[in-house]
């Protein structure tokens, strides 16, 4: 009977026994603790690929071609709640939100962390009264109620009315990214804002409940940063937003998805001189809008994640993003015709620089190496050239349009036309 409590008790000392029973040889190691039961390193005899040493944060220039502007909330600026002043102030000095689960418990979920931007990834909202004169002859007045069919709430969180128009297909998105992450939501919105529409897309707390980072938890003005969520692994996180310029430090982590500009206000916020999915009596289809894409693009980041841990290859995140990344345009080859400034370098210029992050080779000239010839005007010698050799001659658009859906788009919807 001694016997039996000894053994009981040198069980309860080891801590990963169990876990080293089920799992040797172990596959690989993440910070020091095996990616499939959770067992430490040291305590591990060997037979497991050592990951690592996991490189320093890199500044990686992402841009996907978006205007940015204005202010997130909503389209009247209303939901943009005061944000901290000075230096950064630790946010489990400053918050309840919940800790992300330990990175032995993610990994034996087989979850990553993904952080949700707010106002025009999930949702767009405006002020009752900023309708359009267009919008109004469409129906959407001041005393515009819910219309749960249409994704269509009416919140007055703070005092102000605001009409909150849901992305198509955010539900079934969360649902599914439920799946493979832990999921919190972070928005420079005001408190109230944050919670109201967290509710929305969230009623019974299952994607991600508390786990709502606001203004007044933010620990920096006007930008967003991990250490809002105390515990936050950057080699674990995935960040979709569609602003890059609030993530300053953790360009790495962060999928950059397009606007959703639902109505007229928020095309005015941004300066775009178009109209608006609410006056087109249009919306994103759930089957391949936006969100659906993206969903796309998270199943491959979580896979490859996963999958280069049991080679032994990588387990940073940003590394895995990066990959996915560069298959986008591989095997294309690309010369640029008045696009870059004769006096730039062009190797520095936002498009060039896009071109190789999404895998493609850009060349200076045109030879029989292009692929693709990128111009502004039909009439140059490259274009002429492209037309020639029957090489594809395609418009900025179709570059930026590859950042944002990460598949290489039909060169056909991207025509270059005099003026345009």
């Amino acid at each position: 009977m001694g016997g039996g409590r000894s053994r009981r008790r040198r069980r309860k000392s080891k801590g990963n026994d169990d876990g080293d029973a089920r799992c040797r040889p172990h596959p690989g190691f993440v910070r020091g603790l095996c990616f499939r039961c959770g067992a430490k390193e040291e305590d591990a005899e060997g037979g497991a690929p050592r990951i690592g040493p996991f490189p320093p944060e890199r500044g990686l220039l992402f841009l996907g071609g978006v205007k940015d502007g204005g202010t997130e909330g909503s389209a009247t600026g209303a939901a943009v709640g005061k944000i901290q002043e000075g230096p950064a102030v630790p946010a489990s000095a400053t918050t309840s939100i919940p800790r992300p689960s330990d990175l032995e418990t993610l990994l034996r979920a087989r979850k990553l962390t993904l952080i949700l931007d707010l106002d025009h990834t999930l949702l767009n909202s405006t002020g009752i009264n900023d309708f359009s004169p267009t919008e109004k002859r469409n129906g959407f007045m001041s005393n515009s109620r819910d219309d749960p069919r249409m994704g269509l709430f009416r919140l007055d969180p703070y005092g102000v009315p605001v009409l909150t128009k849901l992305r198509p297909f955010a539900r079934g998105f969360l649902e599914q990214a439920s799946a493979m992450f832990e999921m919190y939501v972070y928005t420079l919105g005001d408190q109230d804002y944050a919670r109201a529409v967290g509710k929305l897309l969230d009623p019974d707390g299952v994607y991600f409940g508390a786990r709502i980072v606001s203004s007044a938890e933010s620990t920096r003005r006007d930008m967003k940063n991990l250490d809002a969520i105390p515990g936050a692994e950057a080699v674990a996180v995935v960040i979709l937003d569609d602003s890059i310029h609030v993530w300053p430090q953790h360009e790495e982590n962060l999928i950059l998805i397009d606007r959703y500009h639902y109505f007229a206000s928020s095309c005015r916020q941004y300066g775009y001189d178009v109209n608006s999915l609410a006056e087109l009596r249009r919306d994103e289809r759930e089957h391949d809008g936006s969100l659906a894409v993206m969903l796309g693009v998270l199943k491959r980041v979580h896979q490859g994640f996963f999958d280069s841990v049991l080679d032994g290859h990588c387990s940073d995140v940003r590394e895995v993003l990066r990959a996915v990344r560069r298959e986008v345009l591989r095997g294309c080859t690309v010369a640029f015709s008045r696009v870059i400034p004769v006096q730039d370098f062009a190797g520095d210029h936002p498009m060039w620089k896009l071109a190789e992050q999404l895998g493609a080779v850009c060349a200076a000239d045109a030879d029989a190496t292009v692929t693709h010839v990128v111009a502004l005007d039909p009439g140059t010698e490259k274009a002429r050239w492209a037309r020639n050799n029957k090489k594809f001659l395609v418009n900025p658009n179709w570059m930026k349009a590859a950042s944002f859906r990460w598949y290489r788009p039909n060169e056909q919807e991207f025509p270059v036309t005099r003026g345009g």
